[in-house]
Order: structure tokens, then sequence, then C-alpha cells
């Protein structure tokens, strides 16, 4: 600084109120780590809320390919600690029809033990999904969202952290938001293209729409816009760090991980990936990652690594933490 003046080749300073935090717990204890992370996160009530919770199960494998119940547990209780009402589970399967995939899991009993309700998305009858047709992405067609998610209801995401073999190069919250949009739920009719004399926007599959593009990583963010979740908690005690997302070579980061902002979180499991063995990004940036660069241009979260602090609550996080800074 010179006269008041920044220097053309001087980083304007960030201020404290400019950041968001991201909160990390070096543990494998999920029941400990989950609390301590959202406390790290300040003062956080859910005032009564009925709250959705999105975990992870794509798939009938066990964690990290999907949500491990201890987590689950965890998560519900910091939930009602903190004032939530009700607590629905919410998901849509990609690798099987959901109530099937978490039966074998045995979640289903274990949401009955918890008291939690469960809404499998697959099962929503057509005018209960809402069209977005999200101008200027790469979607064809757009996206069907829950209609239940898009009337200022409470959405918590727990997710996990893992390579990805079939597109997006790794899953974090950003690609968990996936298991949220239909597969298969009507789109607005073209007009002309027809098949067995059916318009050709019924019954679209929004998921071919995503998997056959080359355009893969950056549609993930763009399906975000449809809903903002107040929370988010990340299980990286274990993780993939090759294939993913039902299987893979796992590392155990042993991390628990938590922050109101999706973007950053993403970001922050990005490195945290690295972090662990995984090769991934090669010598850019995290922020050059093609899923968190479209995030920040769609201004879903922070834009840039000097936003994010990263912040722990004993001596081994705040070490993990400063390095893990370092490599945004």
């Amino acid at each position: 600084m010179l006269g008041g003046v920044a220097l053309l080749n001087e980083a304007p300073e960030i201020q404290e109120e400019d950041t968001v935090r991201v909160a990390i717990v070096k543990t494998a204890d999920r029941n400990n780590g989950v609390a301590r992370a959202v406390a790290l996160l300040g003062e956080t009530d859910f005032g009564g809320k009925d709250v959705y919770l999105k975990g992870s199960y794509n798939s009938p494998d066990p964690f990290p390919a999907t949500t491990h119940t201890d987590a689950l547990g965890a998560m519900v209780r910091m939930l009602r600690d903190k004032g939530a009402g009700g607590v629905t589970l919410i998901e849509r399967s990609g690798m099987g029809r959901t109530r099937d995939i978490l039966e074998k899991l045995r979640v289903l009993t274990a949401l009955e033990e918890l008291g939690v309700s469960f809404r499998p998305l697959d099962e929503l009858p057509a005018d209960e999904w809402r069209h977005f047709e999200l101008a200027g992405s790469h979607w064809p067609k757009g996206i069907a969202f829950p209609r239940l998610l898009t009337q200022d209801k409470c959405v918590v995401q727990l997710c996990n952290l893992k390579t990805h073999r079939f597109g997006g190069e790794f899953s974090a919250s950003l690609k968990n938001s996936i298991g949220l949009i239909a597969k298969y739920a009507e789109a607005p009719q073209s007009g002309s293209a027809k098949k067995d004399g059916k318009p050709s926007g019924r019954n679209w599959n929004y998921m071919k729409d995503l998997h056959s593009s080359p355009d893969q990583v950056q549609m993930i963010a763009e399906a975000n816009q449809a809903y903002a979740p107040e929370l988010i908690v990340m299980d990286a005690v274990e993780v993939f760090i090759t294939d993913g997302p039902e299987r893979g070579e796992t590392a155990a980061p042993e991390i628990i991980a938590a922050s109101r902002d999706r973007v950053a979180l993403d970001a922050v499991g990005f490195a945290i990936l690295q972090y662990a063995g995984a090769r991934i990004g090669g010598s850019a940036g995290v922020f050059e990652q093609a899923q968190i660069r479209r995030a920040a241009e769609l201004n879903l979260g922070v834009n840039s690594p000097e936003k994010i602090r990263v912040v722990s609550d004993d001596n081994t996080g705040r070490l993990l933490a400063s390095r893990l800074e370092g490599m945004l």
C-alpha cells in the first residue's frame, strides 16, 4: 500500500467479514466430530424448522460410497440439539430404486430408530416436480426439482467425499445435489419432435442429459441453482482416491468438515482428496477445477480461495487447516 492507494500488483486485503468458514475436525469419531465441526461455524439455531436432510445413497454399497449410519445418527442428533423440528431424509438414488437401496443398507431401520421420516424422491407423483429452465446452462431441457423443497424449506446436506470416474472428477456437496433432481419427469415439449405420437418432452430422462454430455462438470454446478442448503457437513473419515462413486481405493484422512458455503466446502474437499493422495487437479489451482469454477461463476458461494478460512479447535486440526488453506 502506498499513500492509501493499492498498487496494481498488490492483492487487496481480505477482511474477516468478507470470508466464509470451513470447519474441520481431525477425528474418526463421527458422533463427536459432527457436533464439533458445526459448533466451529458459530451460532446455529434451526428455530423449530422442519429439516429436509439430504444424505448420500446413490448405490447399495457401504461407506464411503454411501452415508455411514454413525454419521446419519450424529447429524440427526445435532439437528435436534440445534432446535430442529421434524427431520425428513430425502433421496433419489442413481444405481437402483431408492427404497430398495436404503433397505439393503439397513438405513430404513436406522431411520425408524432415530424417529426420522423418509421421502424417496423417485416415488413422487408427476405434479410434485417443478421445472427449472436454467437459462444459459448446459441442460438442454432444464431440470425437474421437488416442489416440496422450493417453498422456503430448510435443506441440510450430509455428503461424502470421493473421486468420481463417471464425470465431475470428484463428488462432494455440489455433486451430491444431483440426487435431488428427477431422473424421469415431464419436460417442456419441443412442439415438433414426437415419437410414437407422444410429445418428446414427456417422461424426459434428465440423467441421460447429464451423463451423455461433454459438459457434465458444468451441469453439476448449474443444477445447484435450484436451491440453497442452510448447512453442509462432509464425512471425510474415509474417502475414495481412485474410481468412485461406488468403489475404489480408499484413504483415511479422518476429517469431519462443515460450512454454510457449498463452494468453499467443496474447494476444501478437493484439497483434502489431494492431501489424501488422489491424483486430481494437476498443477492447476483448486478454483480452476471446472465444477468449482462454474459454481463460483454462478455465485453459489465464494469465488476465490482468499475468501476461505479453514478453522479447527485443536492443534492437530489447526496445523491441517493451515496446510489445506495453502493448497487452495
